[in-house]
């Protein structure tokens, strides 16, 4: 394996571990956005329809959680 092999296989390596980290990252974003519009709706603090809030909220949440498992899983097929 060439010098310019092992770099590109390096770079690789470092370029996925930013992608899982960055589906991880915006994974929990997700939820706690999600969270936070279904928590302030429950308790009456926003201006949203009742449907749109929890429509809102529970698409985010489930995205969030989405992104988390697809982060979890690259990073388990590199090792």
């Amino acid at each position: 394996m060439s010098y310019e092999d092992q770099a590109g296989s390096r770079r690789e390596k470092t370029y996925r571990r930013m992608r899982s980290g960055m589906h991880i990252g915006m994974g929990v974003f997700y939820v706690i956005i999600g969270s936070a519009i279904l928590y302030v709706k429950y308790f009456g603090t926003i201006e949203l329809s009742t449907g749109l809030a929890y429509t809102l909220g529970s698409l985010m949440v489930l995205y969030g959680i989405f992104r988390l498992w697809r982060g979890f899983t690259d990073m388990r097929a590199k090792d």
